[in-house]
């Protein structure tokens, strides 16, 4: 045998070397894996743990009549009137303006004496509609109405510079007119 054709004493090792270091990324990438895994199955478990389920009739409707200002109401009876988000339910003892709020607009959700029950808060005479139950079962869920963010800004209104920013260039200066002008 030539020299040529030989096994060398050092490849062996060489190749040896290199299975290791495949076994050992082998290793790395499963336990990258399955911490992975863990961490996921973690965060939907918490994810479980905090989900709320949907809103669902738990007041038993009471007469119209006897609604009490600022507290939640369940009163059932039947649609007297409907015009954009607003109807009017009424029963024996009177009849109650009831308020789906902004996720009632555009939808048609009481017909002109249809039976229904409504769940909500009735405030300043109105009852702010959360759950709309049907006569043949079916729930809509409306929510509270979005809470009441105050009058709108006055015309010309610019918030007070912040902290964390600089403030604005004067009027008449930026990019493109040149840099204000020195302090003094």
């Amino acid at each position: 045998m030539s020299e040529q054709n030989a096994p060398s004493p050092t490849a062996a090792p060489g190749r040896f070397l290199l299975k290791n270091h495949y076994k050992g990324m082998l290793a790395g990438s499963l336990l990258a894996v399955l911490a992975i895994g863990v961490a996921a199955g973690a965060g939907g478990t918490r994810l479980a743990q905090r989900w709320q389920p949907r809103s669902v009739m738990l007041l038993q409707p009471a007469p119209i009549g006897n609604m009490q200002e600022g507290s939640s109401v369940a009163v059932k009876g039947s649609v007297a009137e409907a015009f954009g988000h607003f109807f009017i339910l009424q029963d024996n003892s009177g009849r109650a303006l009831v308020d789906l709020g902004p996720r009632g607009d555009g939808v048609d959700v009481a017909a002109k004496g249809e039976n229904i029950a409504v769940q909500g808060l009735f405030d300043r005479g109105l009852i702010h509609a959360h759950v709309v139950a049907y006569a043949d079962g079916r729930t809509e869920e409306f929510g509270p109405p979005p809470p009441d963010r105050g009058p709108p800004p006055r015309p010309g209104y610019r918030p007070a510079p912040r902290a964390d920013r600089e403030p604005p260039p004067p009027p008449g200066y930026g990019p493109d007119r040149g840099p204000p002008p020195p302090p003094r």
